[in-house]
């Protein structure tokens, strides 16, 4: 879904606008309306629009400062100007400026949707390359860190850039001395996938505990976490020891190194820890080879990384049923993958879901069922009974997802409308009211125009309008009175809303309806 900020002076070619993209059956939606640049400004700072249709010559602040000025503060912000023929030179600046098209008016729906379906697969292209650029770089530094601890080769730039990121960090080191107890059934197959539920583990419990850090797989059966200095990392250590245990069957021991400094002190301190109490590399079992020892789970993390966003992107937008699309492709493209890979990617895929149910859905941690899930995954034979597994996985999130909507959905509009009502008169953002109701913007935004056919600006707007109207007819307030009465600063931006509204200046309504 494309959200679209319309900026047009001329309130009947703005409602055109907003009619024909309502209308396209695109998934397209005017997330807000402004009348100048200056008025758009502000509320590109507080909706974050993907795409602002802007006209070109308006009053304040024109479509081309807009533009530029928007660029710079968010360039991933597209823009697509809207000009007339005699404009044609400030059209060419604005291309210049990073405009994605040009609309020259008069304008046909037909040009609208070419315009705004250019605007959808650039989009598009320009988040999955952000996503994987980013995806991409978090490697690089994982393995980086991972060089660092085992005294490999590194490049000067990133070692700075991590030195940057973990300053002021200490370092908490976990191992597993043993993937192969005797009670439980593992076998040397599983070990990727026990190293990577330990490390979703560990980073479910930061999030519980409400600690940031930043969690690496050194190598098989050896984890580093670098938490804020200031933390007290014992009860962490103990939850994990009791978490892995539990769910796992596995012991895992930790170590607390201590602060940071630079990076190259992590071999030594490293090895110290190793040679004191850790195990000796040469009498555990024989280490997986390859990626299973160390490059299949940072991968698989980011991969899990990219799911949860982009799950979390279609439940802010409201589109549930493009969000089960999404799933079921993802479940596909896991069963069609070869069979060694099919265990880590599916629990990948679940960990996702269980992240994006805790964070965003309110679902509780640790379920006693999960040991029994990841046994199960851990039994299956075939890429259509690894399938069957993320079925059930799926099914489970979409039941969390429909309950938390249900919670939430019911009355939640006739709440924001009622603090609307109450707070009308002073400086109001959707922000604001969101976060009053406990909901997301986005996914509020999305709530308010699907109930009351309005965008939460014009909403806002016309119901301010509504009480001038009472004041304009009941008392003897001049117009700057009644401006700053229902929230208006600018008496002259008031009078200019009102006439939009009404057909009738402030003072000619007053003439109509006053006794």
């Amino acid at each position: 879904m494309i959200r679209i900020l319309l900026v047009e002076d001329e309130p009947l070619f703005r409602k055109g606008l907003a009619k024909m993209i309502a209308g396209s059956g695109m998934g397209w939606t005017v997330c807000g309306e402004a009348e100048n640049g200056q008025e758009a400004e502000r509320m590109i700072a507080e909706l974050l629009p993907d795409l602002v249709l802007t006209d070109i010559r308006m009053p304040l602040m024109d479509g081309l400062e807009l533009l530029q000025r928007t660029k710079a503060s968010y360039p991933a912000i597209e823009f697509i100007v809207i000009t007339g023929y005699q404009d044609f030179q400030y059209a060419q600046t604005a291309l210049r400026s990073g405009a994605l098209d040009l609309l020259v008016k008069p304008c046909s729906k037909q040009d609208i949707h070419d315009a705004l379906g250019k605007a959808n697969a650039q989009l598009a292209s320009s988040q999955l390359k952000r996503r994987k650029e980013a995806s991409e770089h978090q490697l690089l530094l994982e393995n980086t860190l991972r060089a660092s601890f085992l005294r490999f080769p590194t490049r000067k730039e990133t070692v700075a850039e991590l030195e940057r990121v973990l300053a002021e960090r200490q370092l908490v080191l976990f191992h597993i001395a043993d993937f192969l107890p005797a009670h439980k059934q593992y076998v040397k197959r599983d070990v990727p996938l026990l190293q990577f539920a330990v490390l979703n583990i560990i980073s479910e419990l930061l999030d519980v505990h409400g600690l940031a850090g930043t969690l690496l797989l050194i190598e098989s059966g050896r984890f580093a976490l670098f938490m804020p200095g200031q933390v007290e990392a014992l009860a962490l250590c103990e939850a994990v020891q009791d978490t892995v245990h539990r769910l796992l069957g596995l012991a895992i021991v930790s170590h607390q190194a201590g602060a940071v400094g630079d990076l190259s002190r992590l071999a030594d301190t490293y090895e110290a820890v190793m040679a004191a109490g850790g195990p000796q590399r040469a009498q555990q079992q024989e280490e997986p080879s390859g990626e299973a020892a160390g490059g299949a789970a940072p991968i698989n993390r980011a991969k899990q990384q990219l799911l949860a966003a982009q799950t979390l992107s279609f439940i802010l937008a409201g589109q549930t049923e493009a969000l089960g699309q999404y799933l079921e492709q993802q479940m596909k493209d896991i069963r069609a993958m070869r069979e060694d890979a099919w265990r880590i990617e599916a629990l990948s895929f679940s960990f996702a879901l269980q992240e994006t149910a805790r964070k965003q859905l309110e679902q509780e941690y640790d379920s006693p069922a999960l040991p029994a899930r990841i046994g199960k995954l851990h039994n299956c034979r075939s890429g259509d009974e690894v399938y069957a597994w993320l079925q059930e996985e799926t099914a489970r999130f979409m039941g969390a997802l429909g309950s938390w909507q249900h919670k939430y959905n019911a009355g939640t509009v006739t709440r924001a409308i009622r603090y609307m009502e109450e707070h009308y008169a002073e400086p109001l953002s959707l922000q604001q009211v969101a976060s009053h109701i406990h909901l997301n913007a986005t996914y509020f935004s999305h709530l308010f125009k699907k109930e009351t056919g309005r965008s939460f600006v014009t909403y806002l707007v016309d119901l301010r309008m509504e009480k001038a109207k009472k004041l304009l007819s009941n008392t003897d307030l001049n117009v700057t009175e009644v401006s700053g009465l229902i929230g208006y600063d600018l008496p002259n931006y008031f009078a200019k809303l009102f006439k939009q509204s009404t057909g009738l200046s402030p003072k000619e309504y007053r003439k109509q309806h006053q006794p």
